[in-house]
């Protein structure tokens, strides 16, 4: 499983996508069609690459067994799209598999996060769905680029932020985020959209998520590729939460660095988007925002 995702990321990438910068709210969060929750994490990227290659504008997707219960079924001849789940399991010292996913309580067990694929297909590939058509008026309208976005607004007013410069970034020594002044933008969403990616580096500061790859990736060039990307992804996820759109990358030069370390490594993009979404969800969190509810835990890789 993780070879084939990363295969996938590694593919979408030499062809010049790149799933965390579009954007999937157009008609909503991409979510399960019966229970309505968010899909998170690598399934954010996984189902954003199928959208792209296949042309879906429904963000609703289902098992076969979920087109049972709406009253349809998958059209024949129809591909799906692998997502994952996980499975988390202890493992004793004796080298005894504990499958209950509960860690013994004298601490003799460590918890894995075991990998599950299952098969999703969008509610486009199906038919007879009991499902109401969605509309852009079912939705709240987007913001002019002009007009202030309340929610991008109380993101960015968590850091310590200095306007002036010519260049956008966020230093540790001193915890503050450092960007040009926002007329210097082309807009006020790439204003937002770059302040999403230095709060993601703000939240990686010992007192918060003590976020650090210098351990895990003994390279340098390594490291900092992927502190880059968690900041990429996790600012796409602000995004999308806030109506901010994505559509084009911060730092395309970080690409060849990205396919290196996903090429050495099958769990890199996983440890990425995990890291990606708990920042975007502290900062969410602590910019007082409502975080969708979502029934797929994100796996605890680094």
């Amino acid at each position: 499983i993780y070879d084939e995702v990363t295969q996938k990321i590694i593919t979408a990438l030499e062809d010049g996508v790149t799933p965390w910068t579009r954007s999937w709210k157009s008609l909503g969060a991409l979510r399960n069609a019966v229970s309505g929750r968010s899909y998170r994490g690598i399934n954010t990227l996984l189902l954003s690459i199928s959208s792209l290659a296949q042309g879906f504008s429904d963000p609703r997707w289902l098992t076969f067994k979920n087109a049972d219960q709406l009253g349809g079924k998958v059209r024949k001849g129809q591909k799906g799209t692998m997502i994952v789940f996980w499975k988390f399991v202890t493992k004793a010292q004796d080298g005894e598999e504990n499958f209950d996913g509960e860690d013994h309580e004298d601490g003799s067990g460590k918890k894995f996060a075991f990998a599950r694929r299952y098969t999703v297909f969008n509610v486009e590939q199906c038919d007879g769905l009991k499902l109401e058509a969605l509309t852009l008026d079912d939705l709240e309208l987007e913001l002019e680029e002009t007009e202030l976005n309340e929610q991008a607004e109380a993101i960015l007013a968590l850091p310590v932020l200095h306007h002036g410069g010519d260049r956008a970034c966020y230093m540790p020594s001193a915890d503050q985020i450092f960007m040009p002044q926002r007329s210097s933008f082309e807009s006020l969403n790439h204003y937002y959209a770059t302040g999403f990616h230095e709060t993601c580096h703000w939240t990686k500061h010992p007192s918060r998520l003590d976020r650090d790859f210098k351990q895990r990736f003994k390279v340098e060039k390594e490291a900092r590729a992927m502190e880059e990307l968690v900041a990429e992804i996790g600012a796409a996820f602000l995004g999308a939460h806030t109506g901010v759109p994505f559509e084009g990358m911060q730092h395309p030069e970080y690409i060849g660095s990205w396919i290196k370390v996903f090429q050495d490594n099958n769990k890199a993009i996983f440890t990425a988007t995990s890291h990606a979404q708990k920042a975007a969800d502290f900062i969410i969190d602590q910019a007082g925002l409502l975080i969708p509810e979502s029934d797929l835990p994100v796996a605890a890789l680094a």
